[in-house]
């Protein structure tokens, strides 16, 4: 047992409570909450709390540095809100420092450990504080421990989605997107552009529908990477009004949080970023003739936007142009020829060669590294049915398996015997 627990938790919001502004109470921020999530306004922040003998404190996961602390005596309400909208294990702080007019509520959401587990534990530190005999918070965090942090069982997780069909790309809330396939084989220029006259069409169509699902959550990743940059921006600027008009350099109420909200996503991030409009490109070369509402073309104007937007915020095009991986296929170079506007050709061409040349123009001997992609959620492409290849197909890749062996005997042979020539030309 220890005096010190830590929590990983997301911060949402955080609302002054004022009577002009319609905000009294906890429930009155949940109500502005819903609406804000409804707006997609609300922006979650990892970080860690920590409740000691004295003190709640937040801290920065990474640097470990204390982002805020709140004396125990400063807690002027503490409240777990279960199941109350998408955010279902909410803690809620209300806080009020000395010389603070109004008082702040922040909003947490808590899932490792439930939102009415942390609320015992910061109580019970409350409450050891004021005295007593016998301290509360130790049996608390033994509750705890116990508990495997869900006390009581969180609902029911809500049923998966259906799949995406070809008419359910939304272009007004989504911004990018990524394709398995091309991870799946490094030689981009080979790739099935649904063209195999044998192939049946339901086979066809699973491809189509399969791919329409992974430009869906590419779409959703860079959604989620221009609005950590807008709010890394926002964040940023807002601390530099506080900075501006405040007098004193004493860090004030929320500072801390800002201060990790206007962090910058990392270079990791921003290539991972570009990685995957260089996955959408592909994927809309193949899908160009099998969508609409919106088109393919309508795709490629709306991603030029959030990629101009991510070229800048990341200094300009030297980190973009550094991304060879994954190239670009000839159907995909050939499609941003003919469909982008004289604008955002010139954009593109200014990416370099990484972004303009398929794998047929590089040396064969090139090597490219593999680019493996992962989504935030865990999400991956549902599996391809099996389909039995047909008597001629089967012949002709034992065939290619055979002369492949062949080869490699050959080229076996001949450094066998040179490197016996090697060992008997010292002793002529």
């Amino acid at each position: 047992m220890t005096n010190t627990s830590q929590y990983h938790v997301e911060h949402l919001t955080t609302f002054v409570l004022d009577r002009k502004e319609a905000m009294i109470n906890t429930e009155d921020g949940i109500r502005k909450l819903r609406l804000l999530d409804a707006k997609g306004k609300i922006w979650t922040q990892d970080m860690l709390l920590q409740v000691e003998e004295k003190t709640v404190s937040l801290i920065d996961p990474e640097t470990k540095n204390e982002l805020e602390i709140f004396p125990l005596g400063t807690i002027m309400h503490c409240q777990a809100v279960m199941s109350s909208c998408n955010y279902d294990s909410i803690l809620a702080l209300v806080c009020k420092e000395p010389g603070q007019g109004k008082p702040d509520l922040h909003l947490f959401q808590c899932d490792d450990i439930k939102a009415n587990l942390i609320q015992a534990d910061i109580e019970g530190a409350m409450m050891d504080q004021k005295g007593g005999k016998v301290k509360k918070r130790p049996e608390t965090l033994r509750m705890i421990l116990k508990s495997d942090g869900v006390i009581p069982p969180p609902p029911a997780a809500p049923a998966p989605e259906p799949p995406a069909t070809l008419t359910q790309l939304d272009v007004r809330s989504r911004v990018a997107a990524w394709s398995a396939w091309a991870a799946e084989q490094q030689d981009y220029d080979k790739q099935p552009q649904y063209s195999d006259q044998n192939e049946p069409s339901e086979m066809m169509a699973t491809r189509v529908d399969r791919d329409v699902q992974i430009l869906n959550h590419i779409l959703d990743h860079i959604e989620f990477f221009v609005t950590k940059l807008q709010k890394a921006a926002e964040a940023f600027n807002e601390l530099s009004k506080r900075k501006k008009s405040k007098k004193n350099k004493k860090k004030g109420p929320g500072e801390g949080v800002l201060t990790l909200r206007a962090k910058p996503p990392t270079q990791e991030e921003f290539v991972d970023c570009f990685q995957k409009f260089k996955h959408a490109f592909n994927l809309l070369g193949k899908l160009k003739s099998h969508i609409q509402n919106p088109s393919a073309d309508d795709l490629v104007h709306f991603l030029f936007t959030p990629l101009r937007m991510v070229i800048q915020t990341s200094g300009g095009t030297e980190l973009a142009k550094s991304v060879v991986v994954p190239l670009l296929t000839i159907e995909a170079i050939d499609f941003l020829h003919s469909a982008g506007t004289a604008e955002e050709r010139h954009l593109w061409v200014a990416l370099g060669e990484g972004w303009t040349k398929c794998r047929l123009e590089w040396p064969k001997d090139h090597y490219f590294p593999p680019c493996t992609l992962q989504f935030r959620d865990g999400w991956e492409p549902p599996m391809m049915p099996f389909v039995p290849q047909s008597r001629e197909a089967e012949l002709n890749q034992l065939t290619q398996t055979l002369s492949h062996s062949e080869i490699l005997r050959q080229e076996e042979m001949v450094h066998r015997l040179s490197t016996e020539v090697r060992t008997l030309t010292p002793n002529l």
